[in-house]
């Protein structure tokens, strides 16, 4: 109990971006539901998805060197439908914020760019199956794709505010994922390793993004493969609890809960 609790507070206390990624035992962590027998071949689950990350660790494609910050913010539901408590296939849906600024060589000049987005539309779709298990512990495979255009609140050149025109930012990422999860009474923690390929575009701005007073900037993950914890708390009826943190590619840090009916 009490390395359970340590664990925990590790995540809560890390700086932690990208997609969350849930515990390999999902698929039949909560055995009783609401209302679909345990014995049914189908059953959905509900529920809340909050991700945070507070660094993506992005390298500039357009001019050279590493984005300075790269944040987002992400509220969402899920739907969730489980086939024979083995296999899980999620939608999710929800808004999303992003907040990013970096440095480039303008005309001899380091100029900063800073710029946030408006929460709008964030919508990701993926699965889970669980591939061995043995007592309480098991091994599962996922994967998930997710995606996000929205609209810029500001951008500022050197602390200036700049008109933002027609200005569009995007982001997109997918990853796959392997995890280890081992139930010890009502908590289930859970450690793995996952590859993640994520970008960023902003494009037609009225003002110069990067070197050579190009108006545009692509930006991408620099580091591919990482590692993730988490754990879930549940008494295997109507719901769970999941807290997760991801390391190395990203720092990022996820809290989500559903109920099973």
């Amino acid at each position: 109990m009490k390395k359970i609790v340590i664990l925990i507070l590790m995540m809560l206390t890390a700086k932690t971006f990208a997609a969350p990624i849930g515990n390999p035992l999902n698929p039949e962590i909560i055995a009783d539901g609401f209302l679909i027998s345990p014995a049914s071949f189908l059953n959905f689950r509900l529920g809340y998805e909050g991700n945070f990350v507070s660094d993506s660790r992005m390298d500039k494609k357009v001019g050279s060197g590493k984005v300075d910050n790269f944040k987002q913010d992400i509220n969402s539901g899920t739907l969730t439908f489980n086939l024979q408590n083995r296999t899980d296939v999620f939608g999710v849906l929800g808004a999303s914020r992003i907040r990013s600024d970096w440095r480039f060589d303008n005309l001899g000049t380091m100029s900063r760019i800073e710029l946030e987005a408006n929460y709008r539309l964030y919508w990701a779709v993926g699965g889970k199956i669980i591939l061995y298990q043995w007592g309480n512990t098991a091994l599962s495979i996922g994967g998930r794709f997710s995606k996000t255009k929205p609209t810029l609140s500001f951008i500022t050149l050197d602390g200036s505010p700049q008109d933002i025109g027609s200005t569009k930012i995007s982001y997109r990422d997918w990853q796959i994922d392997m995890g280890l999860a081992h139930q010890i009474d009502i908590f289930i923690p859970y450690v793995g390793v996952k590859y993640l390929n994520a970008k960023s575009k902003i494009r037609n701005s009225l003002i110069a993004l990067a070197e050579n007073s190009q108006n545009f900037m692509r930006m991408k993950n620099e580091d591919h493969f990482g590692v993730y914890l988490g754990c879930t708390l549940s008494n295997s009826k109507y719901f769970l609890l999941t807290i997760e943190a991801r390391f190395i590619d990203e720092e990022a840090i996820s809290v989500m809960g559903e109920l099973k009916f």
